[in-house]
């Protein structure tokens, strides 16, 4: 089985500055100063990656399932956060992983992430075969 080596309990921290990157900046809205949620889950995404690729063959990857987040308290840029992952449960090739992220008053954020380690091939033939499809659906949608 692909995650025969990923094992409950299996888990990892990481620690990083927050940076202006990871602020909230778009057209419409600026907030400089803060971690934007979508960083935050870049993080979590980076930090699972990191954790896990040791354990799967080269060919193969982890893609998000699910990811449940409970962002918690801003926390500004310039200030140090430290995560911590744990793998709570491993099913098939699903991975179930908890995380939390603390500042220095602590916990500002916790979820849950599910990935499925999947052979890259497999995924881009997935990937490329719904894009056809769609293109069909298109031009049957245009045609009538």
């Amino acid at each position: 089985m692909i995650t025969d080596k990923i094992n409950v309990g299996l888990s990892t921290t990481y620690e990083k500055v927050i940076t202006p990157a990871d602020s909230y900046i778009t057209k419409s809205v600026q907030i400089e100063s803060l971690m934007s949620t979508p960083a935050l889950l870049a993080t979590v995404i980076e930090m699972s990656w990191n954790m896990l690729k040791k354990y799967i063959p080269s060919d193969y990857l982890t893609v998000v399932t699910n990811f449940q987040s409970n962002h918690l308290h801003p926390t500004m840029v310039g200030e140090k956060i430290i995560f911590k992952m744990t793998v709570e449960d491993v099913e098939n090739n699903r991975v179930r992983m908890t995380f939390s992220g603390y500042d220095c008053k602590g916990e500002f954020c916790n979820g849950i992430l599910e990935k499925a380690i999947v052979k890259n091939e497999k995924l881009l033939e997935d990937a490329f075969s719904r894009v056809n499809v769609h293109k069909d659906w298109l031009t049957f949608k245009m045609d009538t």
